[in-house]
């Protein structure tokens, strides 16, 4: 019998020792391959090649089987007849966890991955899915009946799970990456003599905007309310910090402009060049599957596609950029930049455009022990230190940008970065969701509260200040790419348990950015309708009389211009601005 320990153990040496072990090693090995393949499905510009998918699945199938083997021998050990019947439902559930993984990615990462990959994708779900339940079957059958499994229904198994395998690699292999080169020139357009100004707030929501401006905190900020035009931008999700800058910028979800992640790892096993952009998620993968991989970092390199300050520069309107994530190195065509790192205080040669801009800029770093006082007392008597370095990382970034837009020749097109309204928020928004949206009264709450409070308050100054400064005709944009929200997780648990609450905020759900429009044409006090954050390029294009390329994957908010203005500025496409030469400025 099966719980006989004693009488199994008087057999062959391979029935007692080989069996137990084969059986407990192909689960894993099964699951190595199919996790193989997934890597595949996630990083469609890996090369599908029969070496370097045979090199993967072997190198999978190796480390989990081991692992599954390890697993399964305090279970199987001298057991051969446990061993074989364990092994079915072990193949069932190693082939729903593939297809839980399929289907889940599958959603999880839609706008990441490209339309084709994930169709098959989905198809690979749906084929595992069926094949599971067939072997579940099986299984289920046999262990109702307690019948022994013959010849016929081990056959039958061994194919279901060969079929898992080789219909999953083959719609894989049946993708291609499609290249499509745009030929079509695109005609030749006046600068726009509408000066923009964009300033992107990280972490700004409506949920703070809208009742701090009816408590007259923010009087820039209302004022925009009133006299613009307002809408909450759908985020995009999962949160990743730098492809969402990356479709800010760009107008293209992150499989467009192909920044899918805020950090890439090296995959040395699978070839010498060979790079992992996106990990499958849910499974701790990082910790345990990179094996040889290192991390590398994701810079503007990684990035296909041009970001508007580069359409702009090269359609004749000099462009600045300063602080947004994902520019270094900067573009040299562009009048003026400073990289995101540049203000993290990297002062590489790479992180400025031109390079003399970097030393004059260094002279208007503001350290914490320099602040002025009378800001810091808008915060409070104790003012907490990581608040302290995220204003005055946002006063660097400010009082630069009143400078350079005050010179000569300021750019036409100046796109400015502030990250510290991120960092206060993730630590205090939940207090100000409890106090001044639920109206509860604890005393750490409106401590908090209070915080992020004086935080908007202080960038709306700085708006107020910088719109005195642009020439007119101008147009605004406050714009950011996900707001915060309350935290949730654990957090809420223990608020439920406990009836604690947290003071934290969280991005984690890519909760709804912001959009501010106000300018020529913009209709005063409009609430823009489903609006996206990849909406935002081609509606600026849009509002400097440029084109709008037909390969931007967002549209143009139209409801938020006046009527009369739409009928004298109507909408045009061409095909594509990637193919304009890229503006040579003089050193």
């Amino acid at each position: 019998m099966e719980g006989n320990g004693m009488a199994e153990s008087q057999g062959p040496k391979w029935q007692l020792w080989g069996e137990p072990m084969a059986w407990a090693f192909l689960p894993g090995a099964l699951a190595g391959v199919h996790l193989a393949v997934l890597l595949f499905f996630l990083n469609p510009h890996l090369p599908f090649s029969a070496r370097t998918m045979s090199r993967a699945a072997v190198v999978y199938a190796l480390y989990l089987g081991l692992l599954s083997l390890l697993a399964h021998l305090p279970w199987t050990w001298r057991r051969p007849t446990r061993a074989r019947r364990l092994l079915p439902w072990t193949l069932t559930a190693v082939l729903a966890l593939a297809s839980v993984l399929s289907w889940t990615h599958a959603s999880h990462f839609a706008f990441f991955l490209p339309g084709g990959i994930n169709s098959r994708l989905i198809k690979a779900a749906i084929s595992l899915s069926i094949l599971s339940l067939a072997v579940f079957y099986t299984a289920l059958l046999h262990s109702l009946s307690r019948r022994p499994y013959g010849k016929r229904s081990r056959w039958g198994i061994g194919l279901l799970c060969l079929a898992s395998v080789l219909p999953t690699i083959e719609r894989r292999a049946a993708y291609q990456e499609e290249h499509q080169t745009v030929r079509a020139a695109v005609p030749a357009a006046e600068p726009s003599p509408v000066q923009l100004v964009v300033v992107a707030i990280e972490g700004a929501t409506l949920d703070a905007i809208l009742p701090l401006a009816e408590q007259g905190r923010v009087p820039f900020l209302g004022s925009l309310l009133r006299t613009g035009a307002t809408g909450r931008l759908t985020s995009i999700g999962p949160y990743r910090r730098r492809p969402l800058w990356a479709s800010l910028a760009t107008g293209r979800n992150p499989h467009g402009h192909r920044v899918v992640g805020d950090t890439s790892f090296s995959a040395p096993l699978l070839g010498p060049e060979a790079r992992l952009e996106l990990l499958p998620a849910g499974i701790g993968f990082s910790k345990w599957g990179l094996l040889a991989g290192r991390s590398l970092p994701v810079d503007r390199a990684s990035q296909a596609t041009l970001g508007i300050w580069q359409i702009l520069e090269r359609l004749g309107s000099p462009a600045g950029v300063a602080g947004w994530p994902g520019t270094d190195p900067v573009p040299s065509e562009l009048q003026m930049a400073l990289s995101e790192e540049f203000f993290d205080g990297h002062f590489l040669p790479t992180g400025a455009q031109p390079v003399d801009l970097a030393e004059r800029a260094r002279l208007f770093r503001v350290q914490v022990e320099d602040m002025d006082p009378v800001v810091l007392g808008k915060f409070g008597e104790e003012v907490p230190l990581p608040v302290q370095k995220s204003l005055a990382a946002d006063l660097w970034r400010q009082s630069l940008s009143l400078f350079l837009l005050e010179q000569d020749r300021p750019p036409a097109a100046f796109f400015l970065a502030l990250p510290g309204l991120a960092e206060v928020s993730n630590s205090y928004f939940g207090g100000f969701v409890a106090t001044q949206l639920e109206g509860e009264e604890q005393e750490d709450s409106a401590a908090a509260a209070e915080l992020i409070a004086a935080y908007y308050s202080e960038i709306d100054t700085f708006l107020a200040q910088l719109w005195e400064k642009v020439r007119q005709p101008a147009l605004l944009a406050v714009v950011s790419p996900a707001g915060v929200e309350e935290a949730g997780g654990w957090a809420q648990f223990s608020r439920s348990l406990f009836g604690s609450k947290t003071v934290a905020g969280s991005f984690r759900g890519s909760p709804d950015g912001v959009l501010l429009l106000q300018g020529p044409g913009v209709l005063p006090g409009w609430r823009i309708p489903d609006a996206a954050i990849v909406d935002v390029v081609p509606t600026l294009l849009y509002a400097l009389g440029y084109p709008i390329s037909r390969d931007l994957d967002g549209k143009v908010l139209t409801s938020a211009f006046d009527p009369q203005w739409r009928l004298q500025h109507p909408l045009s496409l061409l095909p594509s601005y990637e193919v304009l030469p890229e503006s040579r400025r003089s050193p």
